[in-house]
């Protein structure tokens, strides 16, 4: 995918970017996903669509109707994770020299998004990853995203600016703890440095997981809120479903796991209780009560290491 025109525009930087695109049974969001990123009108974009053993049509409707995108077919279901780093691994071995970005097929990309995310990594050498505002699909004056905090001490790990309204928060770009899988822009380099995706997270931790990686590493995450992705919430798994309580509370406490030192734990027992209290009586004001237990089994199996 490219500019039609093929010609730099006054003030514009020539600059490469690969998109993955991670699928599975996505046919009903591909096709805003996939004609948003056509209209990005960014110069030199490659779309790579991983499709982990998708059984609708996505496949071969994407072949039929955007040709110029390169598919990948795995044929089982390596999930978030699994499917990025089939792209990721291509992109590392080929010696891709341009900016990546992992992007949820449930996503829609405004035009010049892309590029007002590109042009941030050459404003600021030391970002090795950039994100987006993330707003809600069918409400996009309704915040999602608006950067990641994560406790040092809490162990909290949250959206900043979630159901806030966009035009009431700042539009300065400013460094943040972790960039959510959803639409996350890494420089090339960062592969080298970092390394592929952990996964070993089921589903979701995924992201988190890897920013603070990156954060270790010696890089920082900028967040550009003037760049914005439109999402289509719980499209996979479905909003307050147990399954999704059930998954969150696993990665998370792996997440922990992995990242705090063992002196931290005594906090970090106190904290989640709180935590996981705090969703689970969330999911028992909406009365789903099957989610509410979910939340707690989840983490009760990730502390015995029960299989999935």
């Amino acid at each position: 995918m490219s500019n039609s025109s093929g010609e730099i525009k006054e003030g514009q930087r020539p600059q490469k970017m690969a998109v993955v695109v991670v699928n599975w049974n996505g046919l009903n969001d591909l096709p805003d996903c996939l004609r948003s990123l056509n209209d990005a009108q960014f110069l030199d974009l490659r779309v790579i669509m991983v499709d982990n053993g998708s059984v609708d049509d996505s496949v071969a409707w994407t072949r039929e109707h955007h040709p110029e995108v390169e598919i990948i077919e795995t044929g089982e279901n390596l999930r978030w994770a699994g499917g990025n780093n089939v792209a990721l691994r291509l992109l590392r071995d080929e010696e891709y020299s341009g900016h990546i970005l992992l992007l949820n097929n449930d996503t829609i990309v405004p035009e010049g998004s892309l590029r007002r995310m590109a042009d941030a990594f050459e404003d600021t050498p030391d970002a090795w990853a950039v994100t987006p505002r993330i707003c809600y699909a069918n409400n996009p004056a309704l915040i999602w995203y608006d950067g990641g905090i994560v406790g040092k001490y809490t162990g909290w790990v949250r959206h900043a600016g979630l159901r806030k309204m966009a035009g009431k928060l700042d539009y300065n770009r400013r460094f943040i703890d972790y960039g959510t899988g959803c639409a996350m822009m890494i420089r090339s380099e960062v592969l080298r440095t970092v390394g592929l995706l952990d996964d070993g997270y089921y589903f979701y931790g995924e992201d988190a997981d890897y920013s603070l990686r990156l954060i270790e590493a010696g890089g920082r995450i900028l967040h550009v809120p003037r760049a914005v992705v439109l999402h289509k919430v719980s499209a996979t798994l479905g909003a307050g479903s147990p399954r999704k309580s059930y998954l969150r509370s696993r990665s998370h406490l792996r997440l922990l796991g992995k990242h705090w030192r063992r002196s931290s734990w005594p906090l970090l027992f106190i904290t989640q209780i709180g935590f996981l209290g705090g969703h689970s009586c969330w999911h028992l004001w909406h009365g789903r009560m099957s989610s509410a237990l979910a939340t707690w089994q989840g983490a009760l199996d990730e502390l015995r290491d029960v299989d999935y």
